[in-house]
């Protein structure tokens, strides 16, 4: 290697190098500003968004958006979640994504919180339009793609690893219930009962209306929930509703 091709290839990595330090911090000063914001997804050990580790990573490289899920240790027995979003300036925002035991969070319906856990000043449905606006709309709806909805679909689909739902599903919708000892026990009838309420709620709205053929339901099996989403041009976002196909239950220990 001559000494211009090694000056060459130093001055490449100390740019690369040093982007990359600076877009970590700029993840890190996001995830600090959502925690302060809501303060629950923090552990009792206050270690302001340090327990938080990056565990997936998606990019999307024709729209050139990057979609990151960031964890505390699943070792906690009430561990959270964060979802980052950056745009292709480099821009970052987050969104919040709490387990099932704060239900208002997730305005479960068919479902009542729970005594003693902290109400959510926001919605994920509003946390999730929040963070989307560092996304531009569409100039001409009828031609161009809409790039809300591409990351949107990437979240889901490789992020989250989301099952998208149809008819031939019924049976997983209603008859499918996994345990979830974060929450108080309930009984497993009363578990089917709300998932079959699940069902002919969510199959009402089924179809988006321009686009028949299509679903709208996704089933995200690792978090035990169901998102039925919307793209609402009047308000430039998503229309979101949430169901809980999980069952609160604690096993005995001996």
């Amino acid at each position: 290697m001559t000494n211009n091709n090694y000056y060459l290839y130093y001055f490449f990595f100390i740019i690369t190098f040093g982007c990359s330090e600076k877009m970590e911090t700029k993840v890190e000063k996001t995830i600090e500003n959502i925690i302060e914001k809501f303060p629950q997804l923090e552990t009792e050990e206050k270690s302001f968004g340090k327990n938080y580790k990056l565990i997936k990573s998606v990019k999307n490289a024709e729209f050139d958006f990057e979609i990151q899920l960031f964890s505390q240790p699943d070792s906690l027995k009430d561990y959270q979640q964060i979802i980052i979003l950056i745009n292709s300036k480099k821009k970052c925002s987050a969104i919040p994504f709490f387990n099932n035991k704060y239900k208002d969070y997730w305005e479960f319906p068919f479902d009542k919180p729970i005594k003693n856990v902290d109400k959510i000043k926001s919605t994920f449905k509003i946390e999730l339009n929040n963070a989307l606006n560092i996304f531009p709309n569409p100039k001409n709806p009828l031609k161009d793609r809409n790039i809300k909805y591409e990351v949107v679909n990437e979240m889901l689909q490789s992020l989250l690893i989301t099952k998208k739902l149809e008819e031939k599903d019924s049976l997983l919708i209603y008859k499918t219930i996994q345990s979830n000892s974060n929450i108080p026990n309930e009984t497993s009838d009363s578990a089917f009962v709300r998932l079959r309420k699940n069902y002919e709620k969510m199959k009402k709205e089924w179809h988006p209306k321009d686009f028949i053929i299509n679903y709208n339901c996704y089933y995200d099996e690792e978090n035990g929930r169901i998102y039925q989403l919307n793209y609402n041009e009047k308000i430039k976002g998503f229309d979101v509703k949430n169901y809980r196909q999980d069952w609160g239950f604690t096993p005995m220990t001996l």
